[in-house]
């Protein structure tokens, strides 16, 4: 596999390459990406319908890339999504092909009063790091593109059933996940019921908080959603 990655780095040099290690049911695979940053010379970017793909055919194991014409460390760029993320980034140097890992830090943030960013903080994220502080449990990665919504992209449609797991019910409790459709024919937000008639959740440019579901955004949910826990 080592060798398979070399090569197809290599080829994309001196554009930076990138893909993903995947973990299917005990078997790493390489799966080579497309790379479509703008400045594919300097950056990369994996789309996300490749992200999610891949995610549901097995667990991601590591993110590759290169630095073309640098060294292999991790920038800081790398670190933070390697974080958020997250998963480790294996990174190749070329064409002196060296290779540094950057394995994720375990930052535990509150998960009230956060700045938005679409990146690292929003309302999916949000949700996963609920789920991993209360109930050790990580819900898999979702790679949302910007204004998704906009562009007739519905997400939030299958995610219950093929990443979460779980099932619609009526009456909320403790954990379950709160799914809106903002001025908008498709579900575009989400946040997690904590109990007594709030829920908390970040939405776009405000700090994340906690509100009521009989008041304000609560008039746009459309559904609850229980993980198994």
């Amino acid at each position: 596999m080592e060798q398979d990655i070399l090569r197809y780095l290599s080829d994309l040099y001196p554009e930076e390459g990138c893909g993903i290690i995947l973990n299917r049911k005990g078997t790493l695979e390489w799966h080579p990406c497309d790379n479509i940053a703008e400045d594919k010379f300097n950056n990369f970017k994996i789309a996300a319908k490749d992200f999610v793909s891949l995610g549901l055919q097995g667990d991601i194991e590591a993110i590759v890339h290169s630095h073309p014409d640098s060294t292999c460390e991790a920038s800081p760029a790398d670190k933070k999504a390697s974080d958020h993320l997250r998963i480790p980034y294996h990174i190749y140097s070329l064409p002196e092909i060296e290779k540094s890992v950057y394995l994720p830090v375990d930052h535990k943030r509150p998960l009230a009063g956060r700045v938005y960013d679409f990146k690292t903080a929003n309302c999916y994220t949000l949700i996963r790091d609920y789920y991993l502080q209360e109930y050790n449990i990580e819900l898999p990665m979702v790679e949302f593109e910007e204004d998704f919504y906009e562009k007739g992209v519905a997400y939030f449609e299958n995610l219950a059933e093929t990443c979460w797991k779980g099932v619609e019910v009526e009456t909320p409790e403790k954990g379950d996940i709160v799914i809106f459709k903002i001025h908008n024919t498709i579900e575009n937000h989400c946040g997690v019921y904590i109990g007594n008639g709030q829920y908390i959740h970040h939405m776009k440019d405000r700090l994340s908080c906690t509100e009521s579901i009989y008041t304000g955004w609560g008039r746009f949910i459309t559904r609850y959603i229980r993980c198994k826990k």
